[in-house]
Parts: structure tokens; sequence; C-alpha cells
């Protein structure tokens, strides 16, 4: 018999597995590059959400935007930025953390003294954001701390965005 002409079984299987591999190789790049892409949107609106933060806590600050909730230290309940907030301070009060909310109206809403993001966290879409007020026992009359985290979770798991800004008395 002379040559047949045709392709082999073998060739055949090597042909497909190499074509389900590149296949499967350019599905998972775009699986990931689709995964990144979100994440760095989720990313950039978490730090939005931050800065917004920072700037609510800087004019309730400058405006001496009432202090709502039951925030109490040393017994004494705080209620305004000056003078009751530059007249206590914070550190010691809250174990280890005070965290609070923004509501509408720019207020700080206290929430819990705790050393995790309350459940009662602001919700803004998929995000929790809390601010977390603080000082130290040295400059608490001139300076307070204010740390905004902004929460998420996706498919890869928890992630936060934070932003600290040293807010100085006016």
């Amino acid at each position: 018999m002379g040559s047949e002409k045709g392709q082999s079984l073998i060739e055949v299987i090597v042909a497909a597995t190499v074509g389900i591999l590149v296949v499967s190789a350019l599905t998972f790049a775009t699986i990931f590059s689709l995964r990144n892409a979100n994440f760095a949107k989720n990313s950039a609106q978490a730090t939005k959400l931050a800065q917004e933060g920072i700037e609510s806590v800087r004019t309730g600050r400058d405006r001496n935007v009432p202090i709502a909730g039951n925030f109490q230290i040393n017994g004494f309940n705080i209620t305004s930025w000056d003078p009751d907030l530059w007249s206590n301070q914070i550190s010691p009060n809250c174990t280890p953390n005070c965290y609070f909310n923004i509501n509408s109206s720019g207020e700080l809403q206290y929430l819990i003294g705790a050393s995790s993001i309350p459940s009662a966290a602001e919700t803004i879409d998929q995000f929790k954001r809390v601010v977390i007020l603080s000082d130290d026992a040295t400059s608490y009359t001139i300076q307070k701390t204010a740390t905004v985290i902004v929460q998420w979770n996706d498919s890869t798991g928890s992630h936060d965005s934070k932003l600290t800004t040293i807010l100085g008395k006016l």
C-alpha cells in the first residue's frame, strides 16, 4: 500500500490539548485582569470616601459642628469640638479606639469604643466607613488625630483604605 494522507489520532489529541491550553490561559488572563480592574476601581472609590470623611471631620472642627451620641470622657458628655473635645483627652477613655460615623448633617455620631470596626459603621454602597478620633497625653488640648477607615469585601477577601490627619485647634 502507498502512503496514506491524514493525521494520526495522536496528532489530533496534541493539537486539541494545545488549543485547550491556549484558550485556558487566555481565559485566566482575562479573569485576572477583570479582578484587578475591579479591585482598582473599589480601591479608588474607598480612598475617595476616606478623603471625603477627612474633609467632613475637618469642616466639623472648623465650624464647631455638634458631636452626637453619648460620647463621654471622664463622665462629661462631649457635645462639641470647642470647648468640650479640646478640653478632654480622648485616648484613655476609649479602648482602644473611639469610633464615629459621619451623619447626613456632617456631625460626628459616636458609636462605641472598641478594638474593631463596629457593625453600626456607616454603609455607602458596598463600603463601610468609620472615623477614629484619638490624641496623646502631651498635646490633647492643641491637636487631635482623625483616622478614616473605609472597608469593603470582594472575592479575594476584606480590604480597607485608611487616611489619617492631624487636626490642630483653631
